[in-house]
């Protein structure tokens, strides 16, 4: 299957970017009569049928952790070790399908695959307002090799992304690190001249593409703290 083939041209149906099928995007009556912008779906019905979203289901109110019913160990050992009370959401939860599009979007540079979620990360950002949004950037080495930012390509067409941070080459790809390594990894990001323009009084988000431990994005809550921003929240497509 031709990926360069799925954009919708004159008289052809839209195509899944991640399969190939055929894209469902028949409106309901009620979506007809309500007048108001539909929001744009990339993503098939197979492919959805794979997904395990976290709405509503018994998650860790601080990093929506699934099925833990209460405040998960890595979330209280964050707030041991940094004094940082978690406050991060997400979509979906990591699965097979997910890490299987997250090996053809990262591994394989299939950059097309960052609409696959659009309608969902567009619908959480309708329902969230902060001051600042920013992102967990590209070490230099991985831009090089994949040519492009995953995480910034997942999110520039919904959020007004301001570059804040960078990220040092780390000793090896967190994908390839198990779980006590990813925890001891150290501090690789720092602030970008940008951070000292934006008020401490500000809402920030960050954006990262998965939360497995949270090492990651308790590094750059702490480059955010350390600035003196309180009011850090964090985000992923999975969890």
């Amino acid at each position: 299957m031709c990926r360069n083939k799925i954009l919708k041209s004159a008289g052809q149906k839209m195509k899944c970017p991640n399969c190939g099928s055929e894209i469902n995007n028949n409106l309901k009556i009620s979506e007809i009569f309500s007048f108001k912008a539909q929001i744009p779906n990339y993503i098939c019905d197979l492919c959805r049928s794979q997904l395990q979203p976290l709405a509503g289901r018994d998650n860790c109110p601080r990093c929506h952790k699934p099925n833990i019913g209460t405040i998960c160990s890595d979330c209280l050992m964050w707030e041991n070790k940094y004094q940082i009370i978690n406050c991060h959401q997400a979509l979906f939860e990591y699965n097979q399908f997910i890490h299987s599009y997250f090996k053809l979007y990262k591994r394989y540079g299939d950059v097309l695959l960052a609409r696959l979620f659009y309608q969902d990360i567009k619908k959480w950002s309708l329902k969230h307002s902060f001051d600042v949004v920013t992102y967990i950037p590209a070490s230099p080495s991985h831009l090089q090799a994949r040519g492009f930012d995953p995480v910034y390509e997942l999110y520039k067409d919904i959020f007004e992304l301001k570059e804040l941070l960078a990220k040092r080459d780390a000793d090896k790809p967190q994908a390839q690190k198990n779980r006590l390594e990813r925890l001891q990894t150290p501090q690789t990001f720092y602030p970008l001249p940008e951070l000292k323009q934006i008020q401490k009084n500000q809402s920030i988000l960050i954006l990262d593409d998965i939360y497995t431990t949270g090492r990651t994005l308790m590094h750059s809550h702490e480059i955010f703290k350390r600035a003196g921003f309180s009011n850090i929240s964090t985000f992923s497509l999975s969890r």
